[in-house]
Order: C-alpha cells, then structure tokens, then sequence
C-alpha cells in the first residue's frame, strides 16, 4: 500500500511538470489559414512586354485581377521602356482593390513595347528603285548624308515603304528623296511617317569578291568567291573581273572578304620552294634522263626556275611541272649556266 502510494504521487508531479495537449482548432474557434492563403494574392511582374499601344492592369500584376483588361496607362513608343516606380505601382493596386503593397521604394516594373523594325537597307532598297526612274545608275551605292533613319513600328502592324517624291542630278551624283512610311493593323492604318532621305549615289560594278578573308599562302576555291557590286570609282585598273581566274590561285598577302581581287595579290601555287630537292629531267631526243638537284628559286607549275645539278655541281634552268620535279627540255650542257 505504502509502494503504490508513493507511484501515485510521483505521476501526478511527473503530470504537473508535462506539457498540456494543444487545444483544438475548432474548439477554441480560429480558422487555420493553408500556406497559400498566407502568400499575398497578387505578385508584382517586374519586367513587361506589351504588343498594344495601352497597359493593361494584367499586365502589371498577375493572380485573380477582377478588371485585369482594364487600360491604366498608355504604352511607350515601339521599341522604347518606361518604368513604373513604387508610388505609381502602389496606387494602381490600391485603386484597382490589389493584395499588394510595394515593400520598398526602390521597387520598379519596367515595361518594354514590342516592335518591328524597317532597317535603313529596306528603306534605302526603296529609294534606289525610284532613283533609277529619274536617271541614277541600276545597283548604285547609295551614301546617305544622315543615318539612323530606320523606323520603329507596332509588331502586329504591317510595314509598307513608298517613295513619295525623288530627284537626282547626274552631274553632281546628288539625290534627295521622301519617303512614306505608314503600318497597318486589322485593315487600319496605326502609323505614319515621312522621312527625308538625300545624299550621293554612286555607280557600281559587278565584280568577283571574297565571301570570307583569306591569308598568305591560302589557295582561293570556287566556294570562296562571291559576286558584289563595287562602287566603279574604287575599282583598280587590275582588279580581276573574271571569278574562273580566282579559282586555283594563291594569296600572296591577306585579302579581306567583299574587297575586289588585284592581280598582284595572287600567284601560282608554289609546288617548290627554295631549298627543296628536286628530281630534273633531261627531255633529249633520243632518251629522257633524270638527276638529282636542288631548287635556287620558289615557283609554281610552268615557272621557269634556276636549278643546281647537285652531281655536276651546275646551274640549269628548268620548268616546274609537279611538285618537286622539274623540266629542261634542251641538252644540259647548252642550258647549264656557270
């Protein structure tokens, strides 16, 4: 009786120090909240690409927006950002009833209008056209006197170019030009521009070019050349007009890719080089001999070179034929030189 005695009192000071079972949810009446009921409703998109000339709520944030497609703000210009700071953002959520605050003043949305672009060569594409009908020459070059020219439209808008008005004078090579710009959307013209456009036109000429940069002692292949139209005026008096005589030679220094190709640029490939071993024949009439010699000069097949008969210690001179192997085709001791 004593031993159950002192159980008892130790499990009830055991039960006094132990902690109480937590309460029950329901019981002491509070609604317990899930992870994604915490999380703040709408979330802010920092960076924003809009098609259209209007910034819509949606746009800005995302999650349950009841007027999501409601326009806030104009949209910049194709292709131009604007940037939405924290006061801005946060009165746009306040008016349109948001879960969202801005946690600091440096928070920023960016928002960037998609474009499409008609470069200058498009343009410029256009105004030779015209200039051909008031006398420019076909395939000029044309050097505007301003540039950045090209324009920015709408994405979903399709480009037309026009010329409106061109003039030129061939003395001068002068032409002046304006030209229409105009975007359409959905049978609906959204954009309009003109542009004026002067400056020289040059005439050209279609040449045989590079389409890559070559170096010393490289050998040109049909693949490697290209035709291009060069201004005329920058044309040499040497300049190779005929693509088949590129094929099958060598670089002697670099040319670059779209240069036109001089004639004392290129050479023969070099199928001997000063120094190497040679084997001569000796072309008689009546047998073919062969000896052993050594190349005094650099050549490609059909240059004549200077040869030492290595055996009979002489100089020749003889005709390149193959790689390493050489021609004379008259007696050797009427071609040997001393």
């Amino acid at each position: 009786m004593k031993l159950r005695t002192v159980l008892l009192v130790s499990g009830l000071a055991l039960a006094a120090f132990a902690p109480a079972p937590p309460a029950s949810a329901q019981a002491l009446g509070v609604q317990m909240a899930s992870a994604a009921e915490i999380e703040p409703l709408n979330v802010l998109n920092p960076v924003i690409t809009v098609r259209s000339a209007t910034i819509k709520v949606s746009d800005v944030f995302s999650g349950p927006i009841p007027k999501g497609d409601r326009a806030i703000l104009n949209a910049p210009a194709p292709g131009e950002r604007m940037v939405l700071d924290a006061d801005l953002l946060g009165r746009i959520a306040r008016l349109y009833e948001l879960d969202w605050k801005p946690l600091s003043r440096d928070i920023r949305a960016v928002v960037k209008r998609d474009a499409r672009t008609v470069g200058e060569s498009e343009i410029l594409d256009a105004v030779r056209a015209a200039l051909v009908a008031e006398g420019a020459p076909r395939n000029a070059e044309l050097i505007p006197a301003t540039a950045g020219f090209g324009v920015q439209l709408p994405a979903e808008a399709v480009p037309s170019v026009s010329v409106g008005q061109a003039a030129y004078d061939p003395h001068s090579q002068r032409f002046s030009t304006v030209v229409d710009i105009t975007a359409t959307a959905n049978d609906r013209v959204v954009y309009t521009r003109q542009v004026a456009i002067a400056g020289r036109a040059f005439a050209t000429e279609a040449l045989p070019v590079l389409s890559t940069t070559l170096n010393r002692g490289d050998i040109i292949s049909a693949n490697d050349i290209t035709v291009a139209n060069v201004r005329a005026d920058r044309v040499a008096e040497s300049a190779i007009t005929d693509p088949y005589a590129l094929v099958g030679k060598q670089v002697r220094r670099q040319i670059k890719e779209g240069e036109p190709v001089r004639a004392n640029q290129l050479q023969t490939p070099i199928l001997v080089d000063r120094g190497d071993e040679v084997v001569i024949f000796y072309a008689l009439k009546t047998m073919n001999l062969t000896a052993k010699g050594k190349a005094l000069d650099a050549g490609g097949q059909g240059d004549v070179i200077r040869i030492l008969n290595t055996k009979s210690n002489r100089t020749l001179l003889a005709k390149i034929v193959q790689p390493h192997q050489v021609v004379v085709d008259v007696i050797p001791t009427q071609t040997a030189l001393r």
